[in-house]
């Protein structure tokens, strides 16, 4: 008989369980559609997310166990270059892969919508896979880079990751996507920002839009530095 074992690390939805080889979850309200996206990430052969592989006899999605390490807290501070690359251009090859799916519905891509550390497997220390994609929606890709350099490179905490280095692997992490104007980027950033807040605000999670519109503050009183390191 399997033994289901509770995964831990990441911020790891209410539920979910490694059984053998295999992740089972509790379906979301967005289930057919994320499920659609990883059936065709795997038909279009991009190995970067889990596949489908159906539901079980309690309802709960299953999953492709994908080894590896995933970030219990964004951490802003402790990231490399290499990994910031890598996470970058992992979000191009996804949303290269999508662009020509009928799942974008006329948008430029389909956007996972939660990228960051807390969503990335890492192999020997670098992204190679994204998770929870319960959030995936048609969308511009800028919107979606936007949101990953936040949670990976944006911070109020000056004293874990200066401004002129956030500001610099805001930088890098564009430059290693490419193809959208820097402003864009930042307008992006507080389109998130304030997505993050209303959805803080609807599940009635006072103490996370409380945090989140000091962060959003804190970027729009700071934005010229990133701008700056932009151009």
């Amino acid at each position: 008989m399997s033994v289901e074992v509770p995964l831990h690390g990441g911020r790891i939805t209410s539920g979910v369980v490694c059984v053998d080889d295999e992740v089972r979850r509790p379906q979301r309200r967005n289930a057919d559609f994320a499920h659609a996206v990883l059936r065709s990430l795997e038909r279009r052969h991009f190995a970067g997310a889990p596949r489908f592989l159906g539901v079980d006899e309690r309802g709960r999605e299953r999953l492709s166990y994908l080894p590896g390490w995933v970030a219990p807290d964004l951490d802003h501070g402790a990231w490399s270059d290499e990994q910031l690359l890598a996470a970058s251009r992992l979000i191009r090859g996804f949303h290269d892969t999508l662009a020509a799916s009928p799942l974008a519905d006329g948008e430029e891509t389909v956007c996972h919508n939660d990228l960051g550390p807390c969503n990335t497997v890492h192999r020997d220390g670098v992204p190679y896979a994204f998770i929870d994609w319960d959030t995936a929606a048609p969308g511009p890709r800028v919107l979606d880079v936007a949101h990953a350099v936040w949670r990976w490179a944006i911070t109020s905490d000056t004293d874990e990751l200066a401004l002129d280095e956030q500001a610099r692997r805001v930088r890098l992490m564009s430059e290693a996507y490419g193809g959208y104007e820097p402003t864009a980027l930042l307008d992006a950033v507080l389109a998130n920002q304030d997505r993050v807040i209303a959805a803080a605000i609807t599940r009635q999670d006072r103490p996370s839009a409380d945090w989140h519109r000091g962060e959003r503050d804190w970027f729009v009183t700071e934005r010229a530095a990133f701008e700056r390191a932009l151009r």
